[in-house]
């Protein structure tokens, strides 16, 4: 009797496959595909682990066994499961229409939903793992948010080539070569299938087992349920009215920024200007790429000091010690820099709106500035380009124009490129030389950028190891480099007492500081993603000088035009002139990509508020340089109001504010109505 009941389980179990097989045929190849489809990745991906130069995060191939990510299968077996589990769910679902031409329809709409899913799944998988070995992150929404609000479609379109199509077709072939098979063929696969899932799944339980380094989510999950996970953690945050737009009215001043005490001290600040002098000034612009200011002067890894020229230039210079990035994202950035504005405070980046309208330097500067930009890098991708064209900047030099030796370091799906920048900086040089006096030249770095291209010995200052920070350091020395080239190439052509020399990053870089996933910038704002130097030399204007107090990237803007004597509406800045004997103002304010806002009062409280997370933060950077520390907001009140108020404020100020200078520009193109004789 025993005997005859466990032959018959036995018997059911065996024939399963085959009624799987039968009952649901496309279920099955969906099944299959979906599982190599998650093999293939997780093979990829740690091989790319352990022979790429360049890992997300750091990662360390000699602190795991090359077998290690059989503990992480469990994420994909769960995905694979809840996949086949959906599919074949639907396909058994009775469909309750007689129409012969509906149901074909239906059919017909199911099987494009496979294909579909399918890409998807495939396109998430690709995604995700370019993105973590090419910008040290996984797919999640804020990227996928950051392309479609501040990437132009057709630079996208360019990101792809025709191997990834070829690549896009490899699921659906699978998926029809599966299902067309013939059932005996079915039954095997299916059976083939079940023994891999079982033999992975032990695997998978046993390492577990086994203790390992701690690992960011985006290498142990499964990339759809990483980008799911993240989704649903972004859809219980949303940003109310009251945090992204305040009613202007409420406010009640006619400024970019907020009136009030709370904003600004009650004490008037007087403004020590230089003497004018009687020639109008060159500019040179020289925006380093990813500079943090932790690294620039450090040596105590033992390694010789990254940028030499730089430290002994800060001597004869104004050098802003504690100096913050507006942002801690290129575009956002480089807007601030060149407008003394705040971007917006949130994703949407204004400097790439096709009607950004409001001044930039060039706009400020007299007429008969000649003004060019160079950068070796693909401009469209971090550059606030629509801005700088509609404020009259037209000529730029950047990857795509440039006729250069191209730097290429190839990845798991992509590659990085750009020109390189010893030749880049050489075009530069020619390009001041060819100017016509007065002029601004702005230059944008690209060397100290992910990947780090290898230079050669002769800018090396740590010899190349497994770790990013080394490429790094090696390439802030050839940044160094590259400065001393301009500098001395002002000074060989009798432009430098007549050139003010401004050298700025455009925000800090990170390399796993507070979390194991905080590389490059945009992960997260502390210091080391927010903090980068700033230079201004012109000993005529710029006495030597060690700035100790908070500034930002919009304080460039209104402090270059005091120094030249050129008038400008303080309250159409966000900035303040550093020629004020005190700032008036009370805090800085910074976005960080990653959904936090900042606020830094000048006795360095740094107050943060995520919207991602609902809370908020203190640090106190005088007792707590290192941020190990945070604060509980409630004695901080009145500093987190003031920073809520002041991000939605702003926001839409900017926008009124542009829709003026938008209608200046119309009326100042319209023509003057022609007269008629007799009339």
């Amino acid at each position: 009797m025993f005997g005859s009941r466990v032959e018959k389980r036995l018997s059911s179990f065996f024939i399963l496959p085959q009624r799987i097989a039968s009952s649901g045929r496309s279920s099955l190849a969906f099944f299959v595909c979906a599982l190599a489809m998650v093999l293939i990745y997780r093979i990829h991906l740690t091989w790319a682990l352990f022979t790429r130069s360049i890992r997300p995060f750091d990662f360390d191939p000699s602190l795991h066994p090359i077998w290690f990510m059989v503990k992480y299968l469990s994420y994909d077996l769960v995905l694979v499961f809840s996949c086949f589990f959906l599919s074949w769910v639907l396909s058994h679902v009775s469909i309750p229409v007689k129409n012969r031409q509906i149901r074909i329809f239906i059919t017909i709409s199911g099987f494009i939903l496979y294909h579909l899913f399918l890409i998807s799944l495939f396109l998430i998988h690709g995604g995700h793992t370019r993105l973590l070995f090419e910008a040290q992150t996984g797919l999640s929404y804020f990227v996928i948010l950051e392309l479609f609000l501040n990437v132009p479609f057709i630079e996208l379109i360019k990101f792809v080539d025709w191997k990834d199509g070829l690549f896009l077709l490899m699921p659906i072939g699978l998926f029809w070569g599966i299902l067309l098979l013939p059932p005996v063929i079915k039954v095997r696969i299916l059976k083939v299938s079940i023994g891999v899932l079982v033999i992975l799944s032990t695997f998978s339980i046993i390492g577990s087992g086994f203790k390992s380094p701690p690992l960011p989510a985006e290498i142990r999950l499964n990339p759809a349920l990483f980008f799911l996970s993240d989704l649903v953690e972004q859809g219980v945050f949303k940003i109310s009215p009251e945090d992204r737009y305040v009613k202007i009215a409420r406010e009640g001043s006619p400024g970019i920024q907020p009136g009030g005490l709370d904003y600004r001290n009650q004490a008037k600040s007087l403004k020590f200007l230089p003497p004018p002098k009687d020639h109008p000034w060159n500019i040179v612009f020289f925006i380093m790429e990813s500079v943090g200011s932790q690294y620039i002067f450090d040596t105590e890894r033992g390694h010789p000091m990254p940028m030499p020229f730089l430290h002994g230039l800060t001597k004869e210079s104004w050098h802003f010690k504690k100096h913050h990035t507006s942002s801690n994202i290129t575009t956002k950035a480089v807007f601030s820099l060149l407008s003394g504005l705040y971007d917006f405070f949130h994703q949407e980046t204004f400097g790439i709106r096709p009607d950004a309208s409001v001044p930039s330097l060039h706009n400020y500067l007299p007429k008969g500035y000649e003004s060019f930009l160079v950068t070796p890098s693909p401009i469209q991708w971090y550059f606030p380009t629509a801005f700088v064209k509609n404020s009259g900047l037209t000529e730029m030099h950047h990857f795509e124009n440039l006729n250069l030796k191209a730097r290429e370091e190839q990845h798991s799906f992509g590659r990085y490129i750009g020109r390189d920048e010893v030749q880049t900086i050489d075009f530069f040089n020619r390009r001041i030389r060819q100017a016509k006096e007065p002029f601004l030249g702005i230059y944008l770095s690209f060397t100290a950028h992910l990947p780090y291209f290898d230079y050669g010995p002769d800018y090396r200052i740590i010899q190349p190891d497994e770790r990013m920070i080394s490429r790094y350091y090696n390439n802030l020395n050839l940044l160094d480099n590259m400065l001393k080239r301009v500098y001395e190439n002002l000074k060989k052509e009798g432009l430098l007492e007549r050139t003010i020399f401004v050298i700025v990053g455009d925000h800090g870089q990170a390399f796993g500081q507070h979390h194991s996933d905080n590389y490059m910038h945009h992960r997260y704002s502390y210091n080391e993603n927010l903090e980068t130097p700033v230079i201004i030399h012109q000993p005529a204007l710029f006495k030597p000088r060690t700035v100790e107090v908070p500034t930002s990237h919009v304080d460039l803007l209104p402090t270059l035009l005091d120094a030249m004597r050129i008038p400008y509406s303080p309250e159409l800045l966000d900035g303040e002139s550093l020629f004020h004997h005190r700032l008036s103002r009370k805090y800085i304010f910074v976005y960080g990509y990653e959904g936090t806002i900042s606020s830094l009062d000048n006795r360095f409280i740094k107050v943060q508020y995520s919207f991602k997370k609902k809370r908020c933060w203190v640090f106190d950077l005088k007792a707590d340089p290192e941020e190990k520390r945070p604060l509980d907001c409630s004695s901080y009140r009145g500093q987190l109001d003031a920073l809520r108020r002041f991000t939605g404020f702003h926001d839409a100020s900017l926008v009124r504010y542009n829709e003026s200078m938008k209608e200046k520009k119309k009326i100042s193109r319209t023509p003057p109505p022609r007269l008629v004789k007799g009339k």
